[in-house]
C-alpha cells in the first residue's frame, strides 16, 4: 500500500518514551518513534496504529508494508546524523506519515515522530501499554487552545529526551547532531511545531504541512526559519505568520486534499485508483521539505 523510501539508505524504526511530564490530571509520558538510516535490516516493522491495535492486537493483520526494518543498528557510514522532529495531526498517530518520515530518514536523517497523548487517536508505549484519548475528534477540535500548550510541552520533553539519549544511550551516544534541530508536522501538528519553534531556541526551523495557525504563536525566536506547505484552503496560515513580520517560505499544493498530506495520499480514493499520482505527490513533498531543511527555495507547484 505504501512505497519504498526515496533515499540511498535503508530505514529502520525503534521506539522510546520520555519520563513523566505534566501536572495534575495531565501527567503523561510521551512516546517517540525513531526512523533512522541503517546499512541493512532483517525484520520489517509493522504499520502500528495504536487505535487500530485496540481492535486487532496483531499489527501484522493490517496488511500494510512499511518497507522499514525494526530495531536494526544505526548505519556506520557516518559518525553522526542530523535530527528532525515530526508531529502528527489531531486524532492522528506516530506512523501516520511513515512514507514521509522514511523518505527523510533514507537521505541521512534521524526522524523522531512524537506521539501526543492528549489529542492523538491513541498512543502505545514501549512497555505495550496504551493511552487512549478521553475525547474523540469532534470534541478535540473545540479544545485546540487547551491542547496546544500540551503539545508544545510534549515537543520540549521529546527534545530533552533526545539530548539525554545522545549523552547516555549506548547505541546513540554522540551520534545525533542537534545543532540544527528542526520540526515538521501535518495539520495541528504543523501548527504546534511552529508555535514551539518560535519560543524554543533548540528548534532552528519548522515546516507546517497544511495546518491552519489554530493558536496565536508567541515570538521569542524570530530567526527561526519557517515554511508553510498548504492547499489553497490553508493559505491563511501563511498570512497569519507574515503579519508578525516573520519570513515564511510558502509552497502551494493544488488538487491535494487535507487528508492526502500524510499517508492518506495512498489511502484516499484518488491515491488508491492512481498509484502513479500518489507516488509523484509524496516524492515531491519529501523533496521540497528536504530543500527547505537544506535552506534552498523552490517555486510554487
Amino acid at each position: 500500500m505504501l512505497r519504498r523510501p526515496i533515499g540511498n539508505y535503508d530505514v529502520s524504526i525503534n521506539k522510546y518514551d520520555t519520563g513523566d511530564i505534566g501536572t495534575g490530571d495531565k501527567v503523561r509520558r510521551v512516546p517517540m518513534t525513531f526512523f533512522y538510516p541503517v546499512d541493512e535490516w532483517e525484520h520489517e516493522c509493522p504499520y502500528r496504529n495504536a487505535k487500530y491495535q485496540l481492535e486487532a492486537p496483531n499489527p501484522q493483520d493490517n496488511g500494510v508494508h512499511t518497507y522499514c526494518g525494526e530495531d536494526a543498528a544505526l548505519s556506520s557510514k557516518r559518525e553522526a546524523w542530523p535530527v528532525v522532529i515530526y508531529n502528527h495531526g489531531l486524532c492522528g498517530h506516530e506512523m501516520e506519515s511513515t512514507v514521509l518520515c522514511a523518505d527523510i530518514a533514507s537521505t541521512g536523517y534521524v526522524v523522531v515522530s512524537v506521539g501526543h497523548p492528549y489529542g492523538a487517536g491513541a498512543v502505545t508505549y514501549t512497555d505495550g501499554t496504551k493511552f487512549v484519548s478521553p475525547e474523540d475528534f469532534s470534541q478535540m477540535k473545540h479544545k485546540l487552545h487547551d491542547l496546544a500548550p500540551l503539545w508544545c510541552e510534549d515537543i520540549e520533553a521529546a527534545i530533552a529526551c533526545i539530548k539525554s539519549i545522545n549523552e547516555t544511550h549506548p547505541i546513540w551516544k554522540g551520534r545525533l547532531l542537534l545543532d540544527n534541530l528542526g520540526t515538521m508536522g501535518v495539520s495541528f501538528g504543523g501548527c504546534c511545531g511552529i508555535v514551539a519553534a518560535l519560543r524554543c531556541d533548540d528548534l532552528k526551523y519548522a515546516a507546517n504541512l497544511d495546518g491552519c495557525m489554530f493558536v496565536e504563536p508567541e515570538v521569542t525566536s524570530p530567526d527561526t526559519r519557517l515554511m508553510v506547505m498548504c492547499s489553497p484552503m490553508n493559505f491563511r496560515a501563511y498570512h497569519c505568520l507574515v503579519k508578525k513580520d516573520l519570513e515564511v517560505e510558502v509552497i502551494k499544493i493544488r488538487k491535494v486534499s487535507h487528508f492526502e498530506f500524510s499517508d492518506g495520499v495512498y489511502l484516499s480514493d484518488k491515491g488508491k485508483s492512481n498509484r502513479a499520482w500518489a507516488d509523484r505527490i509524496s516524492k515531491e513533498r519529501a523533496d521540497r521539505i528536504l530543500d527547505f531543511i537544506h535552506g534552498e527555495s523552490r517555486q510554487d507547484a
